[in-house]
């Protein structure tokens, strides 16, 4: 059974830190990979702002939690898993990426770590590689694995560059006008029937 990874983030769920801004007024918060391609630049970014407003990981949590999933994707993840096998590569944390988890059923998620203080403050963290995305896919194919891939933003484009077929989901035109070889979809339903056409046949 071949493996499709979805980032999660603007592709299955909202961005959970334009929740944040929107509860705390900074909106600066707002800032995402597609504004700021470097996952690490955004980061230390992100933090710097935490630190001046003295916000800890429960303000984060209590965006997360507020959050569904966008509309239509808990079905179309239900329909995708009959006949795929389903893996989150996100550039988010585990430390609060679990409510949204919850909701789509706890699939297999592979993402970031937080460094917290007892007194939750978020004092750093470790990304598993710079280029993670990439590589778990590489890692699954090295184990015979076909990988297909959907992602909405910038730091979707390394596991395009490697997995079997790429698609964007959700992408603003200013992304994947960037990338015109890979085909871009605004509905679940338009999405399913690439990935279908796709897979690989017995």
């Amino acid at each position: 059974m071949d493996i499709v990874c979805f980032d999660m983030e603007g592709t299955l769920t909202p961005e959970i830190w334009e929740q944040v801004a929107l509860d705390t007024g900074l909106d600066e918060l707002n800032k995402t990979t597609r504004d700021i391609p470097s996952y690490a630049d955004l980061m230390d970014y992100r933090l710097g702002i935490m630190k001046k407003h003295n916000l800890k990981l429960a303000d984060v949590l209590v965006a997360a939690k507020k959050l569904d999933l966008l509309e239509g994707a808990l079905d179309f993840l239900q329909e995708i898993r009959k006949h795929f096998q389903v893996v989150i590569l996100s550039d988010t944390f585990h430390e609060f990426a679990f409510p949204l988890m919850e909701k789509m059923g706890h699939p297999l998620l592979l993402c970031h770590t937080l460094n917290v203080d007892g007194e939750g403050n978020i004092l750093g963290y470790k990304l598993r590689h710079s280029q993670a995305k990439k590589q778990a896919i590489l890692g699954f194919q090295a184990m015979g694995y076909k990988c297909l891939a959907a992602g909405d933003s910038y730091n979707d484009t390394q596991m395009f560059e490697v997995a079997d077929h790429s698609f964007f989901i959700n992408a603003p035109e200013s992304i994947s006008s960037s990338f015109p070889d890979i085909l871009s979809f605004q509905s679940y339903q338009d999405l399913q029937v690439a990935l279908m056409a796709n897979q690989s046949r017995a």
